[in-house]
C-alpha cells in the first residue's frame, strides 16, 4: 500500500510539474504572440493599440524585458516620457544587453535637455552595435548642443556613411559645419545630398548661399538657377540670386530680382537697402533715395540708410544736403567709419577742411588700418597749410599700401615746391 501511495504521489507531481511547465510555457507563448503584434503596429505607427498588445504580453509574462521596451517605445512616442523612461530601466534590469532600450533612454535624455547623459547612452548603443545609424545620428545632434561640432560632423558623416537615405542627418551635418564657418565642407554635404534628390530645390537654394558666402558667384548663380526654375514662386531665392548678381556686377539683373522681392513683401527693409545700393552703382542716386525714403518709413532708426541717402546727395555733388544724413547715421551709430569719413570728404568738398580733420581722425581711431582716410587727411591738412602733419599721414598711407599718393608725397614734402591740392 506504501508503494502504491508512494507511486500515487510522484505521478501527481510529475503531473504538477508538467501542467506548471504546460501553462509557462503556454503563458510565455501567448506573450510572444502579443508582443509580435505589438511591434507590428507600432511599426504602422499605431501607438495607442500597441500599448495596449505591450501590456497585454507583459500582463502575460511579466519577466519580459522586450515587452517592457516595447511599452517604453509606444508611450515615447505617444509622450509618455516618465512612464516610458520607467519601463526602459525595468527593461534594463532584466536584460542589460539591449542596445534599443539604450538608445530610447537616449531619446529620453535629449528631450529633457540632458546632453552629456544623451551622449553617454548612445555611445553605449554603438558600442553594443557599431553599425547602428540613428545612434550616431542621435549622439550628432546631443554633441552640437554641447557645441562640439567637430564630434558631431563625424557622427553625421557616420551616420550619413550607414543610412545613405537619412536626408535629415546631411542637413545637420550641413548645420554644424556652418557653425563653424566650414562651408566647403557643408556645400561637399549638399553635393552627397542632391545625388540623392538632383530636383530638390531648397538644398540647391540652401548650397547657392553657401557657395555665395565663400564667393562662389557663379556656382551660387548656377544653383539659384536650377531652384527658381524648380520652385518659381519661392521669392527668398529670387532675394538671394539678386545678391549673388550685385556682387557679381551684374546691377541691372540684381535690380530686377530685388523688384520682385519688393513686390511680394519680402524681406523689404534688406530689399530696399540693397535695391539702393545697386542703384547707386549704376549712377542713379534719385532712385537710391527713393528706396531709402521707403526704408526709413520701416526703420527710422537704419543708420545705414541715413548713410546711402547721403551718398545719394554727394553723388549728385550736393554735400552741403549729404552731411545731415550722415550726421544722423552717426548720431544712431557712434563708431560708424564710413559715416565720419564720408562727413570729412563732404565738408573738405564745402571747404570746410578744419571741420573735415576731426572727421576723418574720428574715422582713423576706429578704423586704424585706413590708407585712403590718412590721405583724405593730409589733403586737408595741406589746404590748412598743415605742411608736417601733412606729410606724415602721406607717409603713413603709403606704408599701408596706398600708392595713389606718390606723387604729392614726393611733390610736397620732398625738396620740391608744394603743390596743395584740393578735394575735387
Amino acid at each position: 500500500m506504501r508503494r502504491k501511495g508512494l507511486t500515487i504521489s510522484i505521478i501527481l507531481v510529475l503531473i504538477l510539474v508538467f501542467t506548471a511547465g504546460v501553462l509557462w510555457f503556454s503563458r510565455k507563448n501567448i506573450s510572444e504572440k502579443h508582443l509580435l503584434k505589438g511591434t507590428a503596429l507600432l511599426q504602422e505607427n499605431k501607438y495607442s493599440e500597441s500599448l495596449d498588445e505591450f501590456q497585454k504580453a507583459h500582463r502575460w509574462y511579466g519577466r519580459s524585458a522586450k515587452a517592457l521596451l516595447g511599452k517604453a517605445r509606444a508611450e515615447y512616442y505617444l509622450n509618455q516620457f516618465d512612464a516610458s523612461a520607467i519601463d526602459i530601466n525595468n527593461s534594463l534590469a532584466i536584460d542589460s544587453a539591449q542596445a534599443d532600450a539604450y538608445f530610447y533612454r537616449g531619446l529620453l535624455s535629449l528631450k529633457a535637455n540632458d546632453q552629456a547623459k544623451a551622449v553617454a547612452d548612445f555611445s553605449k548603443v554603438i558600442s553594443m552595435d557599431s553599425v547602428y545609424a540613428r545612434a550616431y545620428y542621435h549622439r550628432g545632434l546631443a554633441k552640437a548642443a554641447l557645441s562640439d561640432f567637430t564630434g558631431s560632423v563625424s557622427d553625421y558623416r557616420k551616420s550619413m556613411d550607414l543610412d545613405k537615405g537619412n536626408i535629415e542627418a546631411y542637413l545637420k551635418s550641413i548645420e554644424a559645419k556652418s557653425a563653424v564657418d566650414d562651408y566647403k565642407g557643408a556645400i561637399g554635404d549638399y553635393d552627397r545630398l542632391l545625388n540623392l534628390d538632383l530636383n530638390n530645390a531648397d538644398a540647391l537654394a540652401s548650397r547657392g548661399y553657401l557657395k555665395l558666402n565663400i564667393s562662389d558667384l557663379d556656382g551660387a548663380l548656377s544653383d539659384f538657377n536650377k531652384a527658381i526654375a524648380l520652385s518659381p514662386n519661392n521669392i527668398d531665392i529670387v532675394y538671394n540670386r539678386g545678391s549673388a548678381y550685385a556682387r557679381k556686377g551684374d546691377f541691372a539683373a540684381a535690380v530686377k530680382d530685388f523688384s520682385k522681392a519688393i513686390e511680394k513683401g519680402h524681406k523689404l527693409n534688406l530689399a530696399y537697402s540693397n535695391r539702393a545700393k545697386t542703384y547707386l552703382q549704376l549712377q542713379k542716386p534719385n532712385d537710391a533715395a527713393r528706396d531709402i525714403s521707403a526704408l526709413l518709413k520701416i526703420e527710422p532708426l537704419n543708420a545705414e540708410a541715413y548713410f546711402i541717402m547721403g551718398i545719394s546727395y554727394s553723388m549728385k555733388n550736393d554735400f552741403k544736403g549729404s552731411v545731415p544724413y550722415y550726421d544722423k547715421a552717426i548720431e544712431i551709430n557712434p563708431e560708424y567709419t564710413l559715416a565720419y569719413f564720408n562727413r570729412a570728404v563732404s565738408k573738405g568738398n564745402l571747404k570746410l577742411h578744419q571741420q573735415a580733420l576731426p572727421d576723418y581722425s574720428m574715422a582713423i581711431k576706429l578704423q586704424p588700418h585706413y590708407p585712403e582716410a590718412y590721405y583724405a587727411r593730409a589733403k586737408s591738412e595741406l589746404n590748412l597749410q598743415k605742411r608736417d602733419s601733412a606729410c606724415m599721414d602721406l607717409k603713413k598711407a603709403k606704408d599701408q599700401g596706398f600708392i595713389d599718393q606718390e606723387d604729392l608725397l614726393n611733390s610736397f614734402c620732398g625738396d620740391s615746391n608744394s603743390i596743395i591740392q584740393t578735394e575735387k
